[in-house]
């Protein structure tokens, strides 16, 4: 596995942004600090598929370690709720009004902003009304052709065969869903072949020493029920130093954690002063690894130490699979 190492640390070297002559910059110090830590790691390593986990990780770090030198950086953010019409509307009135505000604060919250969204006339209007921009809605009366999700009945969605998320009960059901490139069978395929890469993927942060965990956040990870983004970030984040996980979060509603994990996570670091590179790390990333929100939040009393600040990662709907195996790209 020396070779590997060898890779690694090139890697990091090539992706490091030149500098005038002087004092290092603060891009080229974290390049040369991911660079030698994964290289002391790898070369240990007698797992192949641990060591193909930690060189993504170190390809993220890399390619984050140029971005954050070049910009600033602004999160990528997906749409923010609004706040229904006061006069409600006719897609607000009644139970099945109450399950389509449920639908359309998720879509407008967790969903990527990048999708294009089929809907009824009464959806769309929920939709519209928090905070999604009418140029991404599609009607579905039109077959909704060229939308990536669907809004609607399950009876109307029923050309989209993955769940996404779902919405109330009886006759007052509202299903996210997608037809996804190749087929609900090869997507099923995909989804049980990445539960396993997370669950193996996951294992390994736990061993390593470098990410604390409560019980429940413990079993979480093994379990396979943490997007594969989050581990990715996990593992490029502990290469720096310790992290402590308060908790994973954003599980999509109606469907199982197997098929659909936590893509969020809220972690605070023994120094507080590191959560600001580190936002400024996570901001950097380019897709399919950049973050549709990341913030330094304020922890509530209970959590970890009362009024301590953590670093809070959330990642758009849905989850890709193939990240660990190279079966996706970005």
């Amino acid at each position: 596995m020396q070779l590997a190492g060898s890779q690694a640390k090139a890697a990091v070297r090539s992706a490091a942004p030149r500098t005038l002559s002087g004092a290092p910059s603060w891009g080229r110090v974290l390049a040369t600090t991911v660079s030698l830590w994964l290289g002391r790691r790898v070369a240990r390593l007698r797992h192949p598929r641990l060591a193909l986990f930690l060189t993504i990780c170190m390809v993220v770090a890399a390619a984050a370690v140029v971005s954050v030198v070049r910009f600033t950086g602004t999160p990528a953010r997906v749409a923010s709720p609004g706040r229904p019409h006061p006069a409600r509307p006719a897609w607000s009135l009644g139970a099945a009004g109450a399950v389509r505000a449920q639908a359309a604060a998720w879509v407008a919250g967790q969903l990527s902003s990048a999708e294009t969204v089929g809907c009824d006339p009464l959806m769309c209007a929920a939709l519209r009304a928090y905070g999604v921009d009418a140029s991404r809605l599609l009607p579905v009366a039109s077959g909704a052709a060229g939308a990536g999700v669907v809004v609607a009945s399950p009876s109307a969605a029923g050309n989209a065969p993955v769940l996404l998320a779902g919405f109330g009960s009886g006759t007052s059901v509202v299903e996210v869903r997608t037809a996804p490139p190749g087929g609900s069978a090869a997507y099923r395929r995909a989804v049980q072949t990445d539960l396993a890469a997370r669950r193996s993927a996951g294992a390994q942060l736990l061993r390593s020493g470098r990410i604390l965990l409560g019980a429940q956040a413990a079993g979480q990870l093994r379990a396979g029920e943490v997007d594969t983004r989050l581990l990715i970030m996990l593992a490029m984040l502990a290469s720096q130093h310790p992290w402590h996980v308060v908790a994973f979060g954003a599980a999509s509603p109606g469907v199982p954690l197997a098929e659909a994990p936590f893509r969020q996570v809220t972690m605070s670091s023994p120094d507080a002063g590191d959560l600001t590179a580190s936002l400024a790390l996570v901001r950097a990333q380019r897709a399919p690894y950049q973050p549709a929100q990341v913030a330094i939040v304020r922890l509530p009393g209970g959590q970890v130490a009362q009024g301590q600040v953590a670093l809070r990662i959330d990642f758009a709907a849905p989850s890709p699979p193939g990240l660990l195996s190279g079966g996706a790209s970005g």
